[in-house]
């Protein structure tokens, strides 16, 4: 792919940050800046108009893990910049990997370009980095970082566009590329003597795909599957677990609540969910409590692991979806009373390997 140059200017409008996909098709309006006419851009994130809810529960000796995923909204930070890509016909560069910033509620920029009349088309992606690497079918990589994939990555589909000042309407959509995952926890311990004695000290999530290259190609656009994986803290506190799946706790960073958006939300790159390689892992205390007739002194600093993998059909995460797991703490099977037996058998005495017994001899 070639690079070649012409001048175009872009304001571009935060004034639909979040409008449904199924959204009428808006119209745009010139805006004159002096004596010249730029396009005003009305930028839009895509959403399902549908609220997307699966429940799958997982039941083993140790918990149990319900889930429930949905399309959402982001938005799009005013301080940082997204990126713009235009090619022409022919493969060529007219817009090369430019940041678009906001100011005074419009995205403004200077392109260059050197066919007034030509046509080229656009995508962008959000947030912008720096260098992008270009593939001779059209299409491009973004490198995301750890960094970049916490502000919630978006990517937009190519839109055609006149290489000219006084330009027709274009409406760049942005949707999701990555996942966004938080949890809820809850008490479900059956034996009522047991129940409401636990309280948690941290929460941290496991082998987490955190930073990635994502190939832009219209409806092949699709992740590299050579993501680094980190284990994320997600809580650190000292909250007492409620009891029962309807009381369920949403996690955030220093505290459980009953509110959704205090939960802490956790971006990742889409990929196959692994036993033993995902998972999260809950350290908690165990209150002293007496148990038929006898004391037990409390714990602390007890973990309990609880997989992901075998809860999402196919153990594939969605491209785009946000997913909270309800993770049930059973102290039923991690901190079982101990049970005491006796019983009573002979006597048995050997003497040069033989069994003596005292009534015979």
């Amino acid at each position: 792919m070639k690079k070649r140059t012409c001048v175009v200017s872009l304001f571009v409008a935060m004034a639909a940050l979040m409008v449904s996909s199924c959204a009428r098709e808006d119209r745009f309006t010139p805006v004159y800046i002096g004596q010249e006419i730029h396009t005003v851009f009305n930028i839009s994130i895509s959403k399902n108009t549908k609220t997307r809810t699966k429940t799958k529960t997982k039941s083993d000796a140790d918990s149990k893990t319900t889930y429930d995923a949905e399309k959402v909204h982001a938005a799009i930070a005013a301080d940082i910049a997204f990126g713009l890509v235009g090619i022409d016909k022919d493969l060529e560069i007219l817009v090369d990997n430019h940041p678009v910033y906001e100011k005074n509620g419009l995205r403004t920029t200077d392109i260059i370009a050197d066919t007034p009349d030509s046509t080229m088309s656009v995508s962008a992606y959000y947030p912008h980095i720096k260098n992008v690497s270009y593939h001779k079918d059209g299409s491009y990589a973004v490198c995301f970082t750890p960094d970049d994939v916490k502000k919630g990555p978006l990517v937009t589909n190519a839109v055609n566009m006149r290489c000219h000042q006084d330009f027709e309407a274009v409406s760049l959509r942005f949707h999701h590329i990555a996942n966004s995952i938080g949890f809820k926890v809850c008490d479900i311990t059956e034996d009522e003597q047991l129940k409401g004695l636990m309280h948690v000290r941290k929460v941290v999530l496991h082998g987490m795909p955190t930073e990635g290259t994502y190939v832009v190609d219209g409806e092949n656009s699709h992740w590299v599957p050579n993501a680094k994986h980190y284990d994320i803290v997600v809580y650190e506190g000292n909250d007492y677990v409620s009891c029962g799946e309807e009381n369920a706790s949403f996690i955030a960073a220093d505290r459980l609540s009953d509110l959704s958006d205090d939960c802490k939300r956790t971006f990742v790159v889409p990929e196959e969910l692994k036993e033993g390689k995902h998972y999260v892992e809950i350290v908690f205390d165990v209150d002293g409590f007496d148990y038929d007739g006898t004391h037990y002194r409390g714990v602390t600093g007890k973990s309990q692991k609880i997989p992901l993998a075998g809860i999402i059909p196919d153990d594939m995460f969605e491209l785009g979806l946000q997913y909270t797991f309800v993770l049930g703490m059973n102290l039923g099977t991690v901190y079982r009373p101990i049970e005491f037996s006796a019983t009573t058998e002979e006597w048995e005495v050997r003497f040069n390997g033989r069994i003596l017994d005292y009534d015979n001899e």
